[in-house]
């Protein structure tokens, strides 16, 4: 099963902030060190070719509800964003 992801805020699919959904939900994907690598592994994931920037925006502006993930660490060729190494609980990424 892959998980889901989604862009929003932007203006495009391909274009905003990440979401994740998993367990019924979409969480956002707090993350103080989001870069480039973890912008083209969603990109990559979503098939929107390269990441041209990676989106980050200030504390106000990064929503409210659940988190999904945080503190994502990615070396930029993983397939999917769950393959990167988070500091969400093993238990968490589970694949239902």
């Amino acid at each position: 099963g892959s998980t889901s992801l989604q862009l929003v805020g932007g203006g495009s699919r391909c274009d905003g902030r990440v979401e994740i959904f998993q367990h019924g939900t979409w969480g956002r994907v707090l993350d103080d060190q989001w870069d480039v690598q973890e912008a083209s592994v969603v990109c990559r994931q979503l098939r929107c070719g390269e990441a041209v920037r990676a989106y980050n925006p200030p504390k106000p502006e990064r929503g409210t509800g659940p988190v999904g993930l945080r503190g994502v660490r990615c070396a930029g060729h993983e397939a999917n964003l769950t393959l990167c190494n988070s500091s969400l609980p093993e238990s968490a990424l589970v694949a239902g």
